[in-house]
């Protein structure tokens, strides 16, 4: 038996009121999780979703809205997935509430949730281990450009491009190099022992006055540069050992060169349509045995 949270969905903003733009990626990773006839999947429901009728869903409401970090109900499961969005350190505050209690997780360390969540902490890791990030690409052109972005933010919330460096950022704000190239991501399932590469993934990135957003995703392609991904992978592990189950990370690919721009240690939109790319559910992942198959490409549109 399988107990999911998605933090939106599941009940995490049981005292305010979900957007659209929140609630429609929330619902496809739920969905994605849920559909599995194979195993028993039990999930925290807020009130208000969609899912709220669901056979398995288990209610919270702003009078039971402590049921989420539940131990003893938790624990009662094989398997526990949590899934929060990194910003404001949400993630990183509901794992350090729940690591001691409960022991069915297969997450990262309490500080690779903090390194993962904060963009600052990042990139000072990356440039201690020789990874290359925003920090080490030097630009050829006059006219450098650079990133300015929420620096516990996910990644989809504020980021704007801008033609000069700027001075006196707000703490919660990081700025760094813009990289021009391809933009991709990379799902993987990471134990003890081993890690599975589950996709590569191209995304497509739209600009309006200066605000990039994540506009699709093609999932599960396979880019001349698929060989090379491995070492740039093993690296990332090194410097993070303690990294642990679902993870994607965001990668920008630049004149023969990966660069790192982003770790979730979480599960991510891109997991969501893995069953329509090969047959294999996302949760088969998590099983000890598992061979895997090459499958086809599929699109998100967001």
């Amino acid at each position: 038996k399988i107990l999911i949270f998605e933090y939106i969905t599941g009940g995490g903003l049981i005292d305010k009121k979900i957007t659209h733009s929140l609630g429609d990626e929330a619902n496809m990773i739920l969905g994605s999780l849920i559909d599995n006839p194979a195993i028993t999947t039990d999930f925290f429901c807020d009130y208000r979703n969609k899912y709220k009728r669901h056979k398995n869903s288990i209610i919270v409401t702003p009078q039971n809205k402590n049921i989420i970090y539940d131990s003893n109900l938790i624990n009662s499961y094989d398997y526990f997935l949590p899934i929060c969005p990194e910003t404001d350190l949400t993630f990183y505050k509901y794992i350090e509430k729940i690591h001691l209690s409960v022991k069915n997780m297969n997450i990262s360390s309490l500080d690779s949730l903090l390194i993962t969540s904060d963009k600052y902490l990042l990139k000072r890791t990356c440039n201690k281990n020789n990874i290359p990030n925003p920090d080490s690409y030097i630009s050829k052109s006059k006219d450098k450009l650079y990133i300015l972005k929420d620096r516990y933010g996910c990644g989809s919330s504020h980021i704007e491009l801008c033609d000069k460096a700027i001075k006196n950022i707000p703490e919660d704000k990081i700025i760094e190099n813009y990289i021009p190239g391809k933009s991709y991501s990379i799902s993987l399932y990471l134990s003890n022992n081993n890690y599975r590469l589950i996709s590569i993934n191209e995304q497509k990135i739209k600009k309006s006055k200066n605000i990039l957003k994540l506009k699709s995703l093609n999932v599960n392609i396979y880019p001349s540069f698929k060989d090379y991904i491995f070492q740039f992978i093993n690296n990332i592990i090194l410097a993070l050992p303690e990294l642990r189950g679902f993870i994607g990370l965001d990668i920008i690919y630049n004149n023969g060169k990966l660069f790192l721009i982003e770790i979730n240690a979480r599960y991510t939109t891109s997991m969501s349509v893995i069953h329509n790319c090969k047959n294999k559910h996302i949760l088969d992942y998590t099983k000890p045995l598992l061979t895997d198959e090459t499958g086809i490409s599929c699109q998100i549109k967001l």
